[in-house]
């Protein structure tokens, strides 16, 4: 399953004159390398489905806890090569081996809290993950060659080492792409020492001094904050279920 291309760089370009008011002295390199940064830091905190995806079925080893991150991940880029974990959707396990026909959800702890049942003695079918660096550790410590697999947002991909231009695919909704252009000229207007530019279009985005000093209890909303995801969008659509709780009422 490919990430789904929703335009380019330069359909940004733009945006990002318009935002720094028209200046002659940005060159369409720099919009793009700038831009390339400004979507990796969008991505790392907000779940897109362009760039979702479920890795391979993957076998672990009995008896070994670690395995490397790539094993889980799948090729949906635009180029053959592993994607780039950035955040896990859910993590499974089949856990009627050899028949895996059952799945369970593997949940995640923290490195600190992972560790007392890592132990070579605690086995069983794997219920916990984290991550250390570049590898997954599940625990117990599989007592079968269970299969799991991963699905997970991967970092948006660009060409390496470095963008190339205004080709670069875009892979985010159509509907951000003027915060990747507010985003992108905050940037260059912070290397351009246009600091006042460069605050107002933080503010834009993030919301006021007050909404961004109280965590978003007070003050004006930015962009990001204000915009509506996709699946917040497909959750407005499913029912609620409430439970009633009827006290007892007793006499006098």
């Amino acid at each position: 399953m490919a990430f789904i291309q929703t335009g380019t760089m330069a359909d940004i370009q733009s945006d990002v004159i318009d935002a720094l008011q028209g200046r002659t002295d940005v060159t369409s390199q720099t919009i793009v390398n700038y831009a390339a940064k400004a979507i990796r830091e969008l991505c790392e905190s907000t779940q897109f489905d362009e760039l979702r995806a479920v890795g391979p079925f993957f076998q672990v080893t009995t008896g070994l806890s670690t395995y490397p991150i790539s094993s889980f991940m799948g090729s949906n880029g635009p180029t053959p090569v592993p994607d780039v974990y950035s955040m896990p959707e859910s993590f499974n396990v089949f856990v009627d081996f050899p028949t895996n026909g059952v799945i369970a959800p593997v949940r995640y702890k923290t490195p600190a809290a992972i560790s007392t049942v890592t132990a070579p003695s605690t086995v069983g079918i794997p219920v916990w993950f984290t991550r250390f660096g570049s590898t997954f550790q599940i625990a117990p410590n599989p007592n079968n060659p269970y299969t799991m697999f991963l699905s997970y947002q991967a970092q948006h991909p660009f060409t390496q080492p470095q963008p190339t231009g205004l080709t670069e695919k875009i892979y985010m909704p159509l509907t951000w792409y003027d915060i990747i252009a507010y985003a992108t000229a905050e940037r260059i207007a912070v290397v351009k020492r246009w600091n006042d530019q460069a605050k107002y279009l933080h503010d834009l985005l993030w919301g006021d001094p007050e909404f961004q000093q109280t965590g978003g209890k007070r003050g004006r909303p930015g962009l990001v904050a204000a915009r509506t995801l996709q699946q917040e969008r497909d959750e407005g659509y499913n029912s609620r279920q409430f439970t009633p709780v009827i006290g007892r009422v007793n006499p006098r």
